[in-house]
């Protein structure tokens, strides 16, 4: 949204006011849309949710992006989130691990889901803070990142928990990232982002894999 010319040039520091303004207008929106597409995915119910996660995982499985990453970024599922688990076979598998002297989240390459993983930051289950972390240069050059969302949608505009994370996580990657959600939590309208916001190349539901457009 422009910014008013007359404003701008009658009053002193109107252009950060009126930034500032519409910085706290998108946090409220997005966590009035958190609530809401919050509260469909956890009203799923356990037999829809495991019938969905087969179909997600299967679509993704078929992907050639997948079938040709050499590692694949993913995450282990909270509050409703959809569980990839299936998918870690046969692949190199990245979990992220907070670091709260930094305020960010590293990945850690794991092989043994049930002895290399402690409860973490929120309670999910991280990787065991003695494991070494992927080199970031690594893992933004040849991983393929899954990536949990609340929303997304069509155009790729992804909606997480907040706090930035997973964006900065994403921030110079390779490999466009996948953004992994069921269809109820698929936004008919676009959501609000900002410039820091990573677009998804791809989302997959259990109806669909979309193409995200830039429209």
């Amino acid at each position: 949204m422009p910014l008013p010319e007359a404003g701008k040039l009658k009053y002193p520091g109107f252009q950060q006011w009126y930034r500032e303004k519409l910085r706290l207008d998108i946090t409220g929106e997005k966590q009035v849309l958190r609530r809401k597409f919050s509260a469909l995915r956890k009203s799923l119910s356990s037999e829809t949710r495991q019938q969905y996660n087969a179909a997600i995982c299967a679509a993704i499985a078929s992907l050639e992006c997948f079938r040709q990453a050499e590692f694949i970024a993913a995450y282990i599922p909270f509050g409703g989130e959809v569980d990839l688990s299936p998918l870690f076979c046969g692949k190199q598998v990245l979990l992220p691990r907070f670091v709260p002297e930094r305020g960010v989240y590293e990945l850690v390459c794991v092989d043994d889901f049930k002895r290399n993983l402690l409860p973490g930051k929120y309670g999910i289950p991280e990787p065991r803070p003695e494991l070494p972390a992927v080199p970031g240069d690594i893992a933004a050059s040849r991983a393929l990142f899954l990536t949990p969302a609340v929303s997304c949608d069509r155009t790729g505009t992804r909606l997480g928990r907040g706090g930035g994370y997973y964006d900065r996580m994403l921030a110079g990657v390779k490999i466009p990232p996948v953004a992994v959600i069921y269809s109820c939590q698929l936004s008919d309208t676009p959501l609000p982002g900002t410039a820091h916001d990573i677009k998804m190349k791809l989302v997959v539901t259990e109806r669909e894999v979309i193409h995200c457009s830039e429209d």
